[in-house]
Order: C-alpha cells, then sequence, then structure tokens
C-alpha cells in the first residue's frame, strides 16, 4: 500500500475536520469484528484530538477472560511517523492524515514475526453520533505466493456510538 501523503503547512483545522474526540463504544450487533472467527468482546475507544495531535485509547474486553486489556497510541496529523512503545518490545510505527471530513491511522508492528499494517478510515455520520471506522489489515509473511489460501489482506467495517456517559 502506499502511504504518500502531500500536505500544506496550513493549521490542520483549517479543513473543517470532524470531530472525532470523545468516547466511543462499539456496536457489537453492526461490527463485522464482533462476528469474526474468534470475536472480540465489547470495544471502547478514547479519542483525544489536540492541535495536531491524536491518541487512540483502546480498551476491549476479552471474551472468556476477566480484565480489559489496553492500547494507546499517539499520532502527528501530518502524516509524519511515530514510534509507540508496545509490550512486545518493537516500536509501532503510527501516522495519521484528514482526508477531507475522514481521518486515516495506519499503524505497523510486528506479531509473531509478521509484519502486520492496518490502515483504519474513520467517518463520522451527519448527527455525529455514529463512527463508522472501515479497517484494512494486511500480514506480510515474507514470501510470495498465488495460491487461493495464501491472502494475507482483510477488511471489515466497525461501527461505534458516541458516548454521552461521563464515566468510561
Amino acid at each position: 500500500m502506499c502511504c504518500c501523503f502531500h500536505f500544506c503547512s496550513a493549521p490542520v483545522y483549517s479543513q473543517q475536520a470532524a470531530d472525532f474526540s470523545g468516547v466511543w463504544r462499539m456496536d457489537a450487533a453492526r461490527s463485522e469484528s464482533a462476528h469474526q472467527a474468534v470475536p472480540i468482546g465489547p470495544v471502547t475507544l478514547i479519542i483525544k484530538v489536540t492541535g495536531g495531535e491524536l491518541s487512540v485509547e483502546t480498551r476491549r474486553a476479552n471474551k472468556g477472560k476477566r480484565g480489559v486489556s489496553r492500547e494507546m497510541l499517539n499520532f502527528t496529523l501530518d502524516g509524519s511517523e511515530n514510534l509507540v512503545p508496545s509490550n512486545s518490545g518493537a516500536p509501532i510505527k503510527t501516522r495519521a492524515h484528514l482526508a477531507g471530513a475522514n481521518l486515516v491511522t495506519e499503524t505497523t508492528r510486528s506479531i509473531q514475526g509478521s509484519t502486520v499494517t492496518t490502515v483504519q478510515t474513520f467517518s463520522l455520520a451527519a448527527n455525529g453520533k455514529e463512527m463508522i471506522i472501515d479497517k484494512t489489515l494486511t500480514v506480510q509473511h515474507g514470501y510470495q505466493s498465488t495460491s487461493a489460501d495464501a491472502n494475507n489482506t482483510g477488511r471489515g467495517t466497525d461501527v461505534f456510538v458516541r458516548s454521552t456517559s461521563r464515566r468510561h
């Protein structure tokens, strides 16, 4: 995937960006991640946008397990690469930019020796109370194959609802 972006020096918010900040809870009934081969438990995103900086905290309850896993990723909205520490020891590479009213994030990480890249396009419903995330996940196996079972890219859509609760 090509991730080349051209930005002018104008402030990020002069583009009339949508307001993605807030606490978002996954609508499991309308989200593909909740129904995959190994379904995930409830997911909450806490998104903060401050100037040209973006942070996305993901809180996930794993089905059949106690507790909540958390991951905090930081981005710069000018498309530049950031390195975020991870529990695996290898840093996570992050990038983000605005594409019209949409927010696009990209993360690259190493999972069990394979490079995994996730590109997410965030968009808001007209009422601003629902957020749709279109995801593309690509696993680099380190080899090329033309067989049908060598598909290394998955796509899906998840729907989140803006929380009005003060608790998160």
